[in-house]
Order: C-alpha cells, then sequence, then structure tokens
C-alpha cells in the first residue's frame, strides 16, 4: 500500500517517474525499425532525433511548460512526433478525436484554450494553427544536443484524452503524469517486460496499430512498444481487413490488439484464407464486449491463437488504460469474463444486488485528474470520489476468484465498432430540426458493430414527416460521422416513458427489433 492523490492505495514503489526517464530508457536499440507507415521505415535513433529536432520548433511557436498543444491527426509517424515534442517542453498534449464534427472541435478548442494547434489537415479554429506535416523535416534535420526537459512533480497533468460519457458534448478527461506511467508499470508488469530487463539482443515484438492512437487504448499500445524495443506497423487510410491481412503476412506481424468489430470483418474478409498469418501470436480485443461466439470462431480458423494468443481487457479512458485483462486461460476457464485487476488496480462492487450485480468502481495511480472544465457540485465532479474511487458506469460482478464479469451499464451509452457514442448528444442534434417534437437514440444490437445506434423520432403533426436522409445530414452538421444514427423510425406517436416522464428506451428497442430485421 501508499499514498497517492492524498488518499491510500496500491502503488509501484520504484520505477520511472519522468517521461524523460521513460525516453532515455530507449536508448538501448539505435538501428532497430521502430515505425513502419507505407514505404517509411523509422528507426528507434531517427526517431529520438526527430523528437528532438521538433522539440525546439514547438517552443518557436510559443509553446513552453504546462501549456496545452492539440494534435488532430490519424495515425502518423509526425503524429508520433508531436505528441513526444510536447512532452520534451514539459508540455501537455491533447489527443483530439480525428472524427469529430466541426462543431465538436470548436468545442474542444474553446473549452481547452492550446496555446497551438498541430492538424494534418487545413482548420480554421480559435488557436494558432500548424500542419502537422511540417514536423516530417524533423526526420531530416541533424543531430542536435538533447536538452533536459522541465521539472515536473507526478501530479501535474501529462495528457488530455476525450470521451463521449454519457451526456453532452466530448468531455476532456486529464491525466497526470503519475497515470500515464503509471498505466505503463501495469502493462508491463502482468508481461514482465520492464525496459531494464531488456537488452540490444531481446527478441523484438511487432506489433500492427489500427486503433487510432487518440483513443487510451491505441495510446497504451504505442507506449508499450516503444518502452519495450518494439516494432509498431501503422496502416494507412480507413480500416479495411484486406489491407491488415496483407500487413500481417508481409510483416511478420505478432500483436494485433483491435475492437471485436476489426476481428469480425478480417475472420469474415473474403481473402482470408489466401494469407499466411502464422505469426500472429498474440491478438488482444478490448473496446467493446467480446461474445464467446467471436472467440470460437478466432479458435478455429486461427488455431496458432488456441492455448496462448487470445486476450481480453477492460477499462476506459477516465481510468487512463486498462484495469483489467484475462489470457486465454482465463477466457476458456471463465466464458464472459474480461479478466482480473492489474496489478496495482483494486475493484469493488458498489450496492450489489442478490445477484451480486451493481457499479463497478475502480482505484488505481492510473486515474484521471479530472474533466477539464468541470466545476464543483457539477453531475460529473462525483466520478472520482474522495478515496480515489472511480465510479465507471459500468454494471458488473466478480467471481469467487476475484474474476471481474461485465454485466451492462448504468450510462446511456452506446459502443458502435470500439466508439463511444453518448445518447443525450445524439438526441440534442436532431432535437433542433424543426419538424421534430422529440427523439430518442438507443442502440440495438449488431452482429459486426456489437450496436448499432439507432433513432425514434416524433415529428409534428402539422407538418410534413422528415426524410432520413434529412435528418441524417441535420445530424451530421453537429455530430461526428459514428455518432449519426444508422437506422430511423419516424413516427408522431409518442415515445413510451416510465414513471417520472423518462423514456423508456428498454421497450423502444424492443419495438424496434420488433419492426426491422438486423
Amino acid at each position: 500500500m501508499g499514498a497517492f492523490g492524498g488518499h491510500d492505495g496500491l502503488v509501484y514503489d520504484q520505477g520511472p517517474s519522468t517521461f524523460t526517464d521513460l525516453l532515455s530508457a530507449t536508448t538501448v536499440w539505435t538501428d532497430r525499425t521502430f515505425l513502419v507507415h507505407g514505404e517509411r521505415r523509422i528507426s528507434f535513433r531517427a526517431f529520438r532525433n526527430a523528437v528532438e529536432a521538433a522539440r525546439p520548433t514547438l517552443t518557436s511557436l510559443g509553446v513552453g511548460a504546462g501549456d496545452r498543444v492539440m494534435v488532430f491527426g490519424y495515425n502518423s509517424p509526425e503524429w508520433i512526433v508531436a505528441l513526444w515534442a510536447t512532452w520534451r517542453c514539459g508540455a501537455v498534449p491533447v489527443l483530439a478525436n480525428r472524427w469529430w464534427s466541426s462543431v465538436e472541435i470548436d468545442h474542444a478548442v474553446d473549452l481547452l484554450a492550446p496555446r497551438h494547434v498541430l492538424a494534418d489537415t487545413t482548420m480554421a479554429v480559435n488557436a494558432p494553427y500548424s500542419p502537422l506535416a511540417d514536423l516530417r523535416a524533423a526526420f531530416d534535420a541533424p543531430v542536435g544536443e538533447t536538452v533536459p526537459a522541465p521539472d515536473t512533480d507526478g501530479d501535474d497533468p501529462a495528457l488530455v484524452l476525450f470521451t463521449s460519457g454519457s451526456s453532452g458534448m466530448p468531455k476532456a478527461v486529464e491525466l497526470s503524469r503519475r497515470s500515464v506511467i503509471g498505466n505503463q508499470h501495469n502493462i508491463l508488469a502482468r508481461n514482465r517486460r520492464f525496459p531494464h530487463l531488456l537488452d540490444a539482443e531481446s527478441p523484438q515484438a511487432v506489433s500492427l496499430a489500427t486503433t487510432p492512437m487518440f483513443h487510451v487504448g491505441g495510446l497504451s499500445s504505442l507506449l508499450t512498444h516503444f518502452l519495450t524495443g518494439g516494432k509498431i506497423v501503422m496502416t494507412e487510410g480507413r480500416f479495411d481487413a484486406g489491407q491488415i491481412l496483407r500487413l500481417i503476412e508481409r510483416e511478420g506481424i505478432q500483436i494485433w490488439g483491435a475492437v471485436p468489430t476489426m476481428a469480425s470483418r478480417l475472420l469474415a474478409h473474403p481473402d482470408f484464407e489466401s494469407h499466411d498469418l502464422s505469426s500472429l501470436k498474440s491478438w488482444p480485443l478490448g473496446g467493446a464486449p467480446v461474445t464467446t461466439d467471436l472467440l470460437d470462431r478466432i479458435r478455429t480458423k486461427l488455431p496458432n491463437l488456441r492455448q496462448r494468443g487470445l486476450s481480453n481487457t477492460w477499462g476506459m479512458t477516465e481510468a487512463g488504460g486498462f484495469l483489467t485483462a484475462g489470457d486465454a486461460r482465463d477466457l476458456a476457464a471463465y466464458p464472459g469474463t474480461v479478466g482480473r485487476p492489474y496489478p496495482v488496480v483494486e475493484l469493488r462492487i458498489a450496492d450489489p444486488n442478490s445477484e451480486g450485480v451493481g457499479e463497478v468502481l475502480a482505484r488505481s495511480p492510473t486515474v484521471m485528474n479530472g474533466y477539464v472544465g468541470v466545476r464543483a457540485g457539477m453531475p460529473d465532479d462525483d466520478t472520482v470520489d474522495a478515496e480515489g474511487w472511480l465510479h465507471t458506469g459500468d454494471l458488473g460482478h466478480l467471481n469467487e476468484d476475484g474474476y471481474l464479469f461485465i454485466d451492462g451499464r448504468s450510462k446511456d451509452v452506446v459502443i458502435r465498432g470500439g466508439e463511444n457514442i453518448a445518447c443525450p448528444h445524439v438526441e440534442a442534434a436532431i432535437a433542433t430540426h424543426p419538424a421534430v417534437v422529440e427523439v430518442a437514440a438507443l442502440g440495438i444490437q449488431h452482429p459486426d458493430l456489437g450496436e448499432e445506434l439507432v433513432a425514434v423520432v416524433v415529428h409534428r403533426i402539422d407538418a410534413d414527416p422528415p426524410t432520413v436522409d434529412e435528418l441524417q445530414r441535420h445530424a451530421a452538421g453537429t455530430l461526428s460521422y459514428f455518432a449519426v444514427p444508422t437506422r430511423w423510425e419516424i413516427r408522431t406517436a409518442p415515445l413510451p416513458t416510465l414513471a417520472g416522464e423518462k423514456v423508456d428506451k428498454k421497450t423502444l428497442a424492443r419495438e424496434f427489433g420488433a419492426k426491422t430485421t438486423p
């Protein structure tokens, strides 16, 4: 036991405590390839040099210790350099969701007031802006002198990520340096891959990165492979199962962390059987519930993963990363589990019912500082209580052996293909249409995406009913593309309600499922 954030909890008593320490731990690898992006192959030495070359570029833009720098882009070497160069300035990277609408981008800029914005697309925002591509020159810059980074405290802000939460615009989650480093402690301790135990001759793990690095899972994987001398292969463009098959075979991919939707699409691809995927040794799944049917299909089509390769994880942005993990043996022994807690994660079930199901609470050094812009007394102010327990909003139970099972969500959120969608945010966007009287957004099961977002719209009787195309165009003006409903019911009958006039979404889901075929 130890203390962090002003309360007791489990902690590591040794290990790196700064990002400078983390960066220096990688100097054991020099000419080993770190990043592969299309035809580009970048060594560890070239990457570290690029980070140091990009640092004065940021300082010339006015970026200093404690400033926020928004990075808006898809996975790329320049995105990763921007992340590390910002840290090397003592500043705080703000990792924006590349799929946002212009309304969501403006909201984040107004909320965070970044000193500068780096983006891989042209932007008109209320902040100084530069193209992310400008950092590509850092890879060709001469090697300069390494300058010490500003001193920082473990509780100082290190990173801002975003989550849809349960209502309103995307919420900004502030993680401390303790959180980011603690998440790596957890992962590396569980895998027995601490950098100080490795050397230049240690085998190199080859990982495929398809999850956006502006998500906590993608970021965690990036840092883990950087710290352990791994090679990261990045895809080009949007997710394409055919490209994934080609990359696994060409690059000898050993590890691919994916959301269940990606796994389903890979297994169903018509060229699946024509590619050699025998190099794949580990396939951790997370970001959405993993069904036993999907696990069975993976075991059948990829027998090399049956014994050890499959795993399931559970975590969230507010937790700073992963909270539990289960390996192949766990998944076979306890079907449906998301595993047991990482080394310094504590779990408990709040107010369990007769079956032991209640809200899952978690405490760990990785848990967020809080939401940026949330004031005392606001609804989200109690997400982390005074004793450091994160109220996850997930319902679950623990078995007698300490394995966690997730039984549902207490918050009004749909997880579509690994993306969290706040239903109240969707409803608020659709409700601004002049013909809409009321609207309910909800999720129904989908064989590929896990959940599909649907909308039930009640329109004005004295107006022509809006068309689906009209409503989709209207919603797209405010929402990210993945948050625009793909199935609709347009009607005049009022929405069913429960006591207190809360919309009865369970009844709507049953009605919607009965009227349409998934």
